[in-house]
């Protein structure tokens, strides 16, 4: 179930030790590094093409939430596979703005990923990658 929500912690202690770690500067510039991370990741799961795409595109979207929302800060990202799905959790690292996604975001991360949220200066997502 996709939902906004006002308490999502990337720091949760779900995030194996083993998680991959990335922070970045908090510019869009750097967002297509995010995607990347997320994309190779998954690849060790054998996804589908279009899964790999629709990870991407969510990905992209709430990386680059975070980065809009940063004030003079990075943008700090876990990411791990548990089975066969990919978690990917984001958190401004320094003050951040009040996350307001338009209805164009959510309708992208309705259709992309199976289920995540989105609270000031943080979001958690996930996506089974395991339909090939």
């Amino acid at each position: 179930m996709n939902e906004e929500s006002s308490t999502p912690d990337p720091r949760s202690p779900a995030a194996p030790d083993g998680a991959v770690g990335i922070e970045i500067p908090a510019s869009l510039r750097y967002v297509a590094l995010t995607r990347v991370a997320a994309a190779s990741l998954a690849a060790d799961l054998d996804p589908t093409i279009d899964d790999i795409e629709d990870l991407r595109v969510a990905v992209n979207e709430l990386v680059g939430l975070l980065v809009e929302a940063s004030i003079d800060g990075q943008v700090h990202l876990r990411m791990w596979c548990d089975g066969s799905t990919l978690h990917v959790t984001g958190r401004c690292t320094g003050d951040a703005a009040t996350i307001v996604p338009d209805q164009l975001t959510l309708r992208i991360l309705d259709a992309t990923i199976d289920g995540y949220s989105i609270a000031t200066g943080s979001f958690e997502m996930h996506k089974r990658l395991d339909e090939a």
